[in-house]
């Protein structure tokens, strides 16, 4: 017979829901795994991905984690997990109870064009160069967590500390690229 008590049955359920635009695989990535381990691993719980909230033309707007926890107690350490892993402003804890803000990092969107530009672009530039170099201009200021790809253009999602410090260090390589004319770049949290 073990002598190790059994778990429990987690008692106290809730959503955060991240304020992040991450595909499915990506939010697994960086936020159930890790939170998921994290619980595990202290007896407190489990983590699994929930709702993916999309745009009418299929934009990712923010994704939902479903917390199991042991004790209600706990949250306030969910919610300092979360943020360590990066949750963006503006993400929600839906509560019994009611809706806690939390998060800190900060986002950007950068929009590429995908049909207005001369077909030589298209042609002879790549959308994975514009990653490789925005990821590297960013390098210690941010990372690119997550892409979607819709009918007429084509986003990266930047997450950071310093949203302002994103854009101005890769802006030098957005007005030279010729992939990267008429981008747009949208504060996402």
């Amino acid at each position: 017979m073990s002598t190790e008590p059994a778990a429990q049955a987690p008692v106290f359920t809730f959503t955060a829901r991240l304020n992040a635009r991450l595909q499915p695989e990506h939010a697994q990535e960086l936020f159930v795994e890790p939170l998921s381990a994290w619980l595990q691993d202290a007896g407190q719980g489990d983590a699994a991905l929930g709702q993916v909230g999309l745009s009418p033309d299929g934009e990712v707007l923010y994704v939902d984690l479903r917390i199991a926890l042991q004790d209600e107690s706990e949250v306030a350490t969910v919610i300092v997990a979360l943020e360590e892993l990066g949750a963006p402003l503006a993400s929600t804890l839906l509560l019994p109870q009611g809706e806690h803000d939390f998060g800190r990092m900060q986002g950007l969107g950068l929009y590429l064009d995908g049909q207005n530009l001369p077909e030589q672009v298209y042609e002879t530039c790549d959308p994975h160069e514009v990653f490789e170099q925005v990821s590297r201009c960013i390098d210690g200021l941010g990372d690119v967590c997550s892409f979607w790809q819709g009918e007429s253009e084509t986003a990266l999602y930047l997450y950071g500390q310093d949203a302002a410090a994103m854009e101005q260090a890769m802006a030098g390589f957005l007005a030279s690229y010729p992939l990267c004319q008429d981008a747009r770049l949208e504060r996402i949290a």
